[in-house]
């Protein structure tokens, strides 16, 4: 053989498997815990800085369906959400949006847009009423990608997001139209009324996306207009507290939101 074309040949091999390598170390980046929330719309993706309210879209169209229930893994540090289409699939989602599908057989087949991943990794996902589903997206378990159990709540709320807080390992949501902020165990499925949000009090809001940060403060954001409201210390809260909530900043507006952000991530605090 040409040795000038066995080398030229080595080198395309080469090239190719470094490019490979490099689309499957891009596919596979996680998150990381950075400090940004992760808003989806539909199927395109915007990172906000909670504490300005300043947003831009990152990535448009990262999946064929829309979008929703999505929360960030502490397991394995991606974000993970629930597919329209296919339906009874769920997506992982890596830094650079590269995205893997799973099909789940045991959950419904559509309008699951309540959700969150626990300390654990295991996704905790609802549709509309009171059942909700439980799936093991840690990569450690034996388990991994499969379906485990169903949960029932308390409460049938009339809810669009919850998320899990890192300080005492509960989910949070706040309830449409009564604005109640509510407590729910995951184990057992109790929803605690922790009372009406003060700033909330008298809105007709859907919040499509909700978020936490390492000191307990609950952020939601409301559809129709984008800002985010955040609520202090909920971890602390008793029935009968005097909740501790204002305006905190401004975000984009959407009929279909859903967020995701690292439970454990500070928020810059500013006064608004």
């Amino acid at each position: 053989m040409n040795p000038t074309l066995q080398f030229s040949t080595k080198l395309k091999f080469t090239l190719l498997f470094l490019f490979i390598g490099l689309m499957v170390n891009a596919q596979q980046e996680p998150f990381n815990c950075d400090y940004n929330a992760y808003l989806f719309q539909a199927n395109d993706v915007y990172a906000i800085d909670l504490a300005s309210g300043s947003s831009y879209l990152v990535k448009k169209d990262i999946t064929p369906g829309n979008v929703n229930a999505v929360g960030y893994n502490p397991a394995d540090g991606y974000i993970w959400g629930s597919l329209s289409s296919p339906e009874k699939s769920i997506v992982k989602i890596g830094k650079n949006f590269q995205t893997e599908t799973f099909y789940i057989p045991e959950l419904p087949t559509a309008n699951r847009y309540v959700g969150d991943v626990s300390s654990t990794g295991i996704y905790h996902l609802k549709p509309g009423g009171s059942t909700a589903y439980r799936v093991d997206l840690n990569p450690d378990s034996d388990t991994y990608g499969q379906f485990l159990s169903t949960f029932t709540l308390s409460s049938n709320l009339n809810i669009h997001d919850w998320a899990f807080n890192a300080v005492d390992g509960l989910l949070y949501t706040v309830e449409k139209k009564t604005n109640n902020l509510y407590r729910i165990d995951p184990n057992t499925g109790d929803a605690l009324n922790l009372g009406t949000v003060p700033v909330l009090d008298g809105l007709n809001y859907t919040f499509g996306a909700v978020y936490f940060d390492v000191e307990g403060r609950f952020y939601v954001s409301a559809n129709q207009t984008g800002t985010v409201y955040v609520i202090q210390d909920v971890q602390n809260l008793e029935v009968g507290s005097t909740l501790d909530s204002n305006l905190f900043a401004f975000g984009p507006s959407s009929s279909l939101n859903d967020g995701a952000r690292c439970p454990t991530a500070p928020v810059p605090q500013e006064d608004c």
